[in-house]
């Protein structure tokens, strides 16, 4: 993670494979107050995000429909937009979407760890940059280093841990689990306020104004849900009957580096619609490739032939490292084609697994 120190002044959050990773991310797939037919809801929603009759009639055939920049991505953004229709009820998804984000299978996902209230050591026990990242560390200077790093998170490294010591790798890991600590306790006391400045790079990059571009680019965030946009912009002074917030911290391997993320979700079940369950994934942090992320999956009630299916949506809008250009565009074009590959294959894996399992 960056070494935030949390100065006075994390279903799960995947990264994508290279560069922009998190499973799910453009808080804007919500329900639709004006329509009662959730297969009515959904075939619009689609068609608003650039996907074409032939896209829907996929969707209903069963497939995992999917596009990337579709219409509202910026030069320094990507957006991937996605749909399944699986064959279970929206219960059985919502179990095996959450199972999905605490799982750790020791390949893809190594680590995970879920925040009490307040955060514990506990809750960071297993926490841990590997050897490779504890020399990248060791050489860390501002404006050069490898891992994202704030500026008091890099001041603070450098007076705490002393690199000269023996076991130097084991106290730059625990630096960066009570940091840890500190960062989830002061956003839950102050919100946005304590997002850090990432300052591995020469130009500082301030993850409180790149979630704030995110959110200010996905206008359908304020047509369909203005009351979770209110939440997540106004946490923690705002409240969302419905809602339960979930912090937690996951490690995964993706691309060249292994990221180690902390997300802020948020589960939600809008009371005006009892037949849908949201599930945001905010990311506080990365510790490689992305500057922000936000991620939205709505899951829809729907019934076919008398029996009972869930819509699953899912959008994606991310900043990172592999969207300033590039040779050729070439850095863009794979970013794009990472975010909309992980989209595809991470919805067909839940139809795969729920639709295999008895009824």
């Amino acid at each position: 993670m960056n070494l935030i120190v949390a100065a006075p002044a994390f279903i799960r959050t995947p990264g994508a494979a290279i560069a922009i990773c998190a499973a799910l991310s453009t808080a804007f797939v919500t329900a639709a107050a004006q329509s009662t037919d959730p297969a009515q809801f959904v075939h619009t929603y689609l068609t608003r995000n650039s996907f074409s009759a032939a896209d829907v009639s996929r969707l209903e055939a069963g497939e995992v429909v999917s596009q990337v920049d579709a219409g509202r991505s910026t030069e320094t953004e990507v957006l991937v937009v996605a749909a399944v229709k699986i064959r279970v009820p929206r219960a059985q998804v919502v179990s095996y979407y959450g199972q999905m984000i605490s799982f750790v299978d020791g390949k893809v996902t190594t680590a995970f760890g879920r925040f009490s209230s307040p955060p514990a050591p506990a809750d960071v026990s297993e926490l841990a940059f590997d050897r490779d990242e504890i020399e990248s560390l060791k050489s860390c200077r501002p404006g050069a280093c490898d891992i994202r790093v704030s500026g008091t998170g890099l001041d603070a490294m450098r007076s705490t841990v002393d690199w000269g010591a023996s076991d130097y790798a084991e106290r730059a890991n625990a630096f960066a689990r009570k940091a840890a600590i500190d960062y989830v306790a002061a956003y839950r006391a102050r919100g946005d306020a304590a997002l850090v400045t990432y300052n591995d790079r020469a130009e500082p990059v301030a993850l409180r104004e790149q979630w704030q571009g995110l959110v200010d680019n996905s206008p359908m965030l304020q047509e369909y849900a203005p009351e979770l946009k209110a939440y997540l912009v106004r946490y923690p002074g705002a409240s969302l009957p419905g809602a339960r917030d979930i912090l937690y911290w996951v490690r995964e391997n993706y691309g060249p580096a292994a990221i180690i993320a902390i997300v802020h979700g948020v589960v939600y079940e809008p009371p005006s619609h009892p037949d849908r369950t949201m599930v945001v994934q905010k990311q506080l942090y990365a510790s490689h490739y992305l500057d922000g992320s936000l991620a939205v999956a709505t899951l829809v009630d729907g019934q076919e032939g008398g029996r009972p299916i869930t819509y699953l949506l899912y959008a994606n809008r991310s900043r990172g490292d592999l969207l300033r250009g590039g040779f050729g565009g070439l850095k863009r074009n794979v970013a794009r084609s990472q975010a909309r590959k992980a989209a595809t294959e991470t919805l067909g894996t839940i139809k795969q697994m729920l639709e295999s399992q008895p009824r």
